[in-house]
This record gives C-alpha cells, structure tokens and sequence, in this order.
C-alpha cells in the first residue's frame, strides 16, 4: 500500500543524531501539547528495552527490523546493486521521531524516518481521530552510480535511487500493520514525490487531489522530471496567467475499507471533477515567467 521516493536534499545533516530537544514536532494541524493528550499524556513507548538497545516503536529491535527488510526483499534488492557490506542502524530520538538506515561505510543508502500520531480530518467533524504512520522522510541512494547526468536528477537528489519501490512498499506496509496503525500519511515536498505516493495515496483536500490530476492531464507529455523542474523555476502558470507553486499537502492511505468510504465519498470526487473543469495548467518557457502575475 505505501510508495516512497528517492529524493536528498540540505536534509543531508539530518542523517546524524539529533538531541530530542531540538526536535519538534511538525504534524499538520497539531501542536505538540495538543498530541500528548490525544496519546495519552504521557510516553506512548520506551526507546529501548532493558538491555538498552534501541527499538522502533518500542516494539520492532534491531533484529526483527532486519528481518521485516530481509523478507521485503531489500537486501536482496541492494546486493543486486553491488553493495555487499551494509549495516542496518535504529535511531530512536523521540516517541514522535524513529529512523532507520541502511548504510554501507558512510555512505547512506536507506533513510525512513516515521511518526506514529493522531490523525485529525479536519474536514470530517464525524470522523474521530485515527492513528497513523507519518512517512516524514523516506529517501534511496545508489552513490555507486558514477556516471550519470545531473540533468536527469530529479530536484532534491543528489545521485540516483536505488530503484526498490516495490520492496520498500512490503516493509513500511507490515510495519504500519505491526503498530496498529490504520494507515498513513505524508506530506510530498515535491511534485515527482507525489506522483509516487499517489499510486495508492490520495490528498485528503478534494481541491489539491483536483489540482493535481489536472497537473497530470495538461503536462503529462513533460514527463515527472521536467514539471518538478518547472516547479522549481516558477514557470507553471493556470488559466488566469497565475505562476502557481508546489504546495505541499496530507496524502492519505488507510487500512479500514470503512474510513476509505467515509473519506473517498461520491462528494469528493464530484468535487473533483467539477474542480477539474475550470482549472488548466500549462508550461511556459524559461525566462517567461517573470511576465505572470502570482497565484494568491
């Protein structure tokens, strides 16, 4: 059920440990005090058990994460790459803040950081609260690719993936199924991140799911490569000349057939479609953009 992508960015410096304290929390539509009563007020799970070594979720150690990515296929998958000494490593920073990597020396190849919270649907007063698995970072890197042009990067990568979408999938989905969560979420900070979530994602806001599938319909022919890129220069614009920007927003998948049906309603699609009427998106060239005016 869950997609990721292969993306690096500035966030190369959250790959060391951070002091919990530094860390804060980032969930859309929460303030921090306003988790710690959803979750109880007090600590969800320990950090390690009582040997002291480091558990995701207080419940998945170092081992038996080795094991869910060696039955996913992953380390088969890298082997295949060439990579023949890698070590798995848990970080546990806070409750709200778990990572896993998959290094070889220094070099990152896997790095998923996870959140496990609340989820408020804003938009459905009936729906209570469900708990879910925050995707906040999920990245591959393949740095053993040496020749390859950094015009076919996708922005935010500074080498090439490693290609495991399907692998990845099984691992992130039987750790969700692992703490009980109900599905998850993300926010995709780009364009070509989004493309990949949104195989079994969808954005929670009917207008953003509308925007981009009209993203899709009117520039398909760019490719994922060129509108990111397009994205990234402000030379997108609408119907109405407006340059319109990424704008990062929830993606849902759940796990519960019933909240599917309560979520992706008849409403939200016809929203969609009539949304979809109105709006047109196109490409202009380099050095145009300047012309257009903002979209508010």
């Amino acid at each position: 059920m869950f997609r990721f992508t292969d993306k690096w960015s500035d966030r190369k410096k959250e790959a060391t440990e951070v002091p919990a304290s530094e860390k804060q929390l980032d969930l859309v539509g929460l303030e921090p005090g306003e988790i710690a009563d959803d979750l109880g007020g007090g600590p969800l799970f320990q950090g390690q058990d009582s040997a002291g070594n480091t558990l995701i979720f207080g419940k998945f150690s170092h081992k038996e994460i080795h094991e869910l990515m060696q039955w996913s296929g992953i380390f088969k998958a890298i082997e295949s790459k060439g990579y023949g000494n890698f070590h798995l490593e848990l970080q546990y920073l806070s409750e709200y803040d778990q990572r896993i990597f998959v290094k070889t020396g220094e070099d990152i190849l896997i790095h998923i950081r996870l959140k496990l919270s609340n989820f408020r649907f804003r938009l459905h007063a009936g729906i209570p609260e469900k708990k879910l698995l925050y995707i906040d970072w999920l990245l591959t890197r393949n740095p053993l690719v040496k020749s390859f042009r950094k015009d076919r990067l996708f922005p935010g990568q500074d080498v090439p993936g490693l290609g495991i979408f399907s692998q990845m999938a099984d691992f992130i989905s039987n750790l969700a199924l692992g703490v009980g969560a109900r599905g998850a979420f993300n926010i995709p900070e780009y364009f070509h991140d989004a493309l990949l979530f949104h195989r079994e994602f969808s954005f929670y806001d009917p207008s953003r799911e509308s925007q981009f599938r009209s993203l899709i319909r009117d520039l398909r022919r760019f490719g994922a490569r060129e509108i990111s890129r397009a994205f990234a220069e402000e030379r997108i614009i609408n119907q109405d000349h407006e340059i319109i920007r990424w704008t990062p927003g929830e993606m849902i998948s759940t796990l519960e057939p019933d909240l599917d049906a309560l979520l992706w309603n008849r409403d939200y699609f016809t929203r969609i479609v009539h949304e979809m009427k109105r709006i047109q998106f196109r490409i202009v060239p380099p050095g145009e953009q300047h012309a257009k005016k903002e979209h508010p």
